[in-house]
């Protein structure tokens, strides 16, 4: 899916999750016998509840979701070492073949925009003999089910290929090497079946034994490649169009039902004011989609690239030298300093997981190892309180991350970052440093120079550097500089 409804309501999934006791209690109480000491993949975790009943049975548990803030929720909590969130699309796996004994995918193949691609690919991961595990809606198509969940995703734009029914599915199942050993119709009023099935040995062309734990990232002729992820989420952007649509439906519906009350204008007003908060959820998607695709890495705007480039170009090491990125997120900025300093060691830290579920210190190491660079490497840091002695690095860069963090004095943030670097050492920080997030930047400049820093330089970004004062004040960047000098 290209866009993910759900994004920031994992809360409310979770509730309604919970509602329907009788139906997860019954797969709480199977499924860890079906799995026991096995490897196990499961597909649409949303907020992790499945797998953190069933995980202590598995020898391993991988829980995916193509949502962010799905795997922001499930990671909340305590669940069993043996089981990890990852965000993953259910009909693209980064997964070798035959990487699980079992799959969990519960209540997501009736959502599936191309149900047939993500069981292909189900099929393409398990080991033969594998044991497939689907709890799933199987009402007609047209149902009331169907029908929510079809023009919920219409209206965020996901196109449905063919929406299944759950007797399509099974007949896929069957015709395509599997054996079915377990129905069971838990809930005539939504039509739940528990369906359990096995791979029928030497079918498909995946038989064989797992030789080496899954490997994760992106390929593209079978080489990996860097995966530095957008800055803007993209559940932000579908959370909009969620509020968008349902504004302006109950706008609709409450305009509709005021025509049946004429007596008094005062009855239009409630669907005046849904609409009106429709309108600004629409013009928050609209501003989402131009945020991400000038962000986008590989689209033709390609903004954060042009930013990390030329923030990294300012960094020149001598051999042996050390560089520090603070706040490095999917290591874009480090790798970039370390491939045009190969003769340098540079360090990336970063707080992953708080603000950006998608963001990772593995991420960062795949992405160097995409991009065939050995001398970076990455570690957990807090830049309120660098854990790194006075004169450390013979350089530091930073690219828009002290503006997100909430202190009162940012200047001292930026002196902290500071302490850290050598005499005769440079920095190059990108930020917004507007004055209400920073204070008097200049008179910040003319301190460091009085403390003995030298070509000490606050360089508009806004002004075609990396961005027009168009962009910036459309995207919200207004004030961003590119701070550089040496100690």
């Amino acid at each position: 899916m290209k866009k993910k409804i759900w994004d920031l309501y994992a809360p409310v999934y979770e509730l309604a999750m919970r509602s329907d006791r009788k139906i997860y209690q019954y797969m709480y109480d199977r499924i860890p016998e079906v799995i026991r000491d096995k490897a196990v993949l499961e597909i649409g975790t949303g907020p992790g509840l499945i797998a953190k009943h069933v995980a202590f049975a598995a020898k391993s548990m991988t829980a995916t979701d193509y949502s962010e803030g799905m795997i922001r929720e499930a990671e909340k909590g305590v669940y069993p070492s043996c089981l990890k969130f990852e965000v993953a699309d259910g009909m693209a796996l980064p997964y070798p073949d035959c990487s699980f004994d079992a799959v969990i995918i519960a209540n997501a193949l009736h959502i599936m925009p191309d149900p047939e691609k993500a069981l292909r690919e189900i099929d393409r991961v398990l080991r033969a003999d594998g044991i497939l595990i689907a709890p799933n809606f199987v009402e007609h198509r047209g149902g009331a089910v169907s029908r929510l969940w079809s023009g919920i995703l219409k209206i965020a734009g996901i196109k449905f290929e063919h929406q299944w029914t759950g007797e399509e599915y099974l007949q896929w199942l069957e015709e395509n090497g599997w054996e079915v050993t377990f129905e069971k119709a838990l809930d005539a009023r939504i039509a739940m079946m528990y369906t359990e099935c096995r791979r029928k040995e030497g079918a498909g062309d995946n038989a064989g034994d797992i030789t080496e734990e899954p490997e994760h990232g992106l390929k593209e002729d079978g080489k990996m490649k860097p995966d530095y992820k957008n800055w803007m989420p993209k559940g932000m952007i579908a959370s909009f169009a969620a509020g968008s649509a349902v504004s302006l439906g109950a706008a609709l519906r409450l305009y509709l039902l005021s025509g049946h009350c004429p007596e008094t204008k005062v009855k239009r007003l409630p669907a005046a004011f849904a609409g009106g908060i429709g309108v600004i959820f629409s013009a928050l998607t609209a501003w989402g989609i131009f945020m991400y695709r000038a962000f986008d890495y590989n689209g033709k705007r390609r903004m954060a690239k042009q930013i990390i480039d030329g923030t990294a170009d300012q960094i020149s090491l001598s051999e042996g030298g050390r560089c520090l990125d603070v706040g490095c997120g999917s290591g874009a900025l480090a790798i970039a300093v370390a491939k045009r300093n190969p003769q340098a060691e540079v360090t990336g830290i970063d707080r992953w997981g708080m603000d950006y579920a998608s963001f990772s210190k593995k991420l960062c190491e795949q992405n160097a190892a995409a991009e065939g660079v050995e001398n970076v490497r990455f570690q957990k840091g807090n830049a309120v309180q660098l854990d790194f002695p006075d004169e450390s690095f013979d350089a530091v860069v930073s690219n828009y991350v002290y503006h997100n963090i909430p202190v009162r004095d940012r200047q001292e943030l930026l002196e902290e970052t500071l302490r850290t670097l050598k005499k005769g050492g440079s920095f190059a920080i990108h930020d917004i440093f507007s004055a209400s997030k920073y204070g008097d930047m200049q008179a910040f400049v003319k301190k460091l120079q009085d403390m003995g820093y030298e070509e000490v330089k606050l360089t508009d970004t806004t002004k075609g550097k990396f961005m027009s004062a168009r962009e910036a004040f459309c995207l919200g960047l207004s004030g961003s500089a590119l701070l550089t000098g040496k100690k």
